[in-house]
């Protein structure tokens, strides 16, 4: 017993001794838009985790392309962007988070991580939906507000309360996009960009509040459930619809060109 309480105060000792860990990010977009509130959030609940561990995530909001040197990671919601922010990222993880381009996923760069479902995806989650709905007036999205599975009703609540409106797909992504970096460093500080992007890389339990582990593509697509939206807004469902083949594979898989 007494040896257990003398390893509990040592490593006590050690907490209290390591060195305060703060982590730059960067985002690249418009000062108003929804995803950049999301990532905000997502940061905001990062720090309340990282405040026991002593890691901090700051953010730096860019009106140009260029990347500091110091941020480890940049989120990016500017469509048609994405690959020429990648290109002069220096190696960094570049979320995208608005950009639903098929080959923007199809060109597989190496350091783009997209958090927004692509085009195909929602063709595919509504082609499913319909095989059980035929005629039905559908849509796909990363996100609904009336979300209630898997603590998305906490996760809408918490949004509506911070902001005043509705979380929407861009504003699940930005938060994601956060919490994705934020737990991957809380669970190893990386060492630089690189260490980083390849954590994010290999993870295969992401948590986007929506059920299924999330994980990356070769594509860099993240692999993510889909809701099925009506005509007038309304939450349909879900997909990878019951019964369809290929999981989460099944929306929007695609090979790298």
């Amino acid at each position: 017993m007494r040896s257990y309480l003398y390893a509990i105060a040592a490593a006590s000792v050690l907490i209290a001794a390591a060195p305060a860990a703060e982590f730059e990010l960067a985002y690249i977009g418009s000062a108003d838009s929804a995803s950049l509130r999301g990532l905000k959030l997502g940061i905001e609940e990062s720090n309340h985790q990282g405040a026991f561990l002593d890691v901090t995530l700051t953010l730096t909001e860019l009106t140009g392309k260029a990347v500091p040197d110091g941020a480890l990671a940049v989120f990016v919601d500017r469509p048609g962007s994405i690959a020429d922010i990648a290109a002069g990222a220096g190696g960094r993880a570049v979320f995208n988070l608005s950009d639903d381009s098929d080959a923007l996923r199809s060109a597989c760069l190496a350091n783009a991580l997209h958090i927004i479902p692509s085009a195909k995806m929602r063709a595919d989650a509504v082609a499913q939906w319909q095989v059980g709905n035929p005629g039905s007036k559908a849509s796909a999205a990363a996100w609904h507000s009336k979300a209630v599975k898997f603590a998305a009703r906490d996760l809408n609540r918490r949004y509506l309360d911070r902001y005043g409106s509705p979380m929407d797909a861009l504003a699940w992504a930005g938060w994601f996009a956060a919490r994705a970096v934020g737990d991957t460093l809380m669970r190893e500080p990386a060492s630089d960009a690189a260490a980083l992007l390849g954590a994010l890389k290999q993870a295969d339990g992401l948590d986007g509040q929506k059920g299924d582990p999330h994980s990356f593509r070769a594509s860099g697509q993240l692999r993510q459930p889909l809701v099925l939206v009506g005509a007038a807004g309304e939450l349909l469902g879900e997909a990878p619809v019951r019964g369809a083949q290929g999981g989460l594979d099944g929306l929007g898989s695609s090979p790298c060109q």
